[in-house]
């Protein structure tokens, strides 16, 4: 039960800093080999690359669960809390069944470049695994929407956020 309350705490987090350290690192590794030592690295464009790639779709998770995602809320805001909680409630419906599309979706994408046996260029890794972040980002920002929607149902009809 500990494990599973650190996933939901922490996980993507957790992901977007071993991104970041990763990006951070290979970039500035790739900058000393340009300027300094007057050669580049072949791979470090792609690892930069898809660690973003993973990052963008991972955040889109985080960013619900932090509720930092864009949105404009001046209307929802001027309703009673009752009314502005179904309307939440709703918005959140939307959003996780959008997410939910995505998510299906994306398995035969991935099992179609799974099955293509596609590799990067320079690195020679399966595509696949960078395909692969759009099932996890998804996933995530589904599970994060429905734990949205969730939440609001279960507030008081008198609570604001």
């Amino acid at each position: 039960m500990k494990l599973i309350h650190w996933l939901n705490e922490h996980l993507e987090e957790y992901i977007l800093n071993i991104l970041l350290v990763v990006l951070s690192c290979v970039m500035m590794l790739q900058v000393i080999m340009r300027y300094v030592f007057n050669a580049s690295l072949s791979w470090a464009e792609e690892v930069s690359r898809y660690a973003f790639i993973w990052s963008a779709l991972v955040s889109i998770g985080y960013s619900i669960k932090e509720r930092s995602i864009l949105r404009v809320d001046t209307f929802v805001e001027a309703l009673p809390n009752q009314l502005r909680n179904i309307i939440t409630a709703l918005v959140n419906c939307v959003v996780a069944a959008f997410f939910a599309y995505l998510f299906v979706n994306s398995l035969p994408a991935v099992g179609a470049v799974m099955r293509s046996g596609q590799r990067s260029p320079a690195l020679e890794i399966p595509m696949s695994w960078v395909y692969f972040s759009a099932i996890v980002g998804f996933l995530l920002a589904t599970i994060r929407s429905f734990q949205r929607v969730v939440e609001t149902l279960n507030r008081s009809p008198k609570e604001k956020k």
